[in-house]
């Protein structure tokens, strides 16, 4: 698999992902949650996304503008690592979300536990996406 290849699939799984939570987030907030645990739980969420998005963005947007680069194909389990972590990652976060409706707990208190696992979770996988997005082939 080419390089270009492997990033598009993990922006697509990125975006795709993050967009599904996104859209439920919105959706409870219209019709579920109250004014304050409304601006709780995207406070907690927004952190948990943006980042990452911004870093794949950042790196797309400086590789289309910057010189074409040849096709360089990619390791397959540095490429099969970071994919895995994002997919974890965006199901990690998604758990307390879909579950909340299902849960005795608030939402917020949900996500407020969520961070115990999403801080290195989170760590982990920025790191892997981090090396794979600006890793200059030879």
């Amino acid at each position: 698999m080419s390089g270009k290849q492997a990033k598009n699939v993990l922006v697509i799984v990125w975006f795709v992902g993050s967009g599904l939570l996104f859209s439920v987030l919105i959706l409870q907030s219209l019709f579920r949650f109250s004014p304050t645990e409304r601006e709780a739980v995207w406070s907690l969420f927004l952190p948990s996304i943006v980042p990452t998005l911004t870093l794949i963005i950042g790196v797309l947007v400086t590789e289309t503008l910057g010189q074409a680069q040849p096709q360089a194909w990619v390791m397959g389990p540095i490429f099969s690592l970071t994919l895995f972590l994002s997919a974890l990652y965006l199901v990690a976060i998604g758990l307390p979300i879909f579950l909340s409706p299902f849960s005795d707990e608030t939402p917020i208190a949900l996500l407020r536990a969520s961070q115990l696992w999403m801080v290195p979770l989170q760590g982990l996988t920025s790191a892997a996406l981090g090396a794979f997005f600006v890793h200059k082939p030879k």
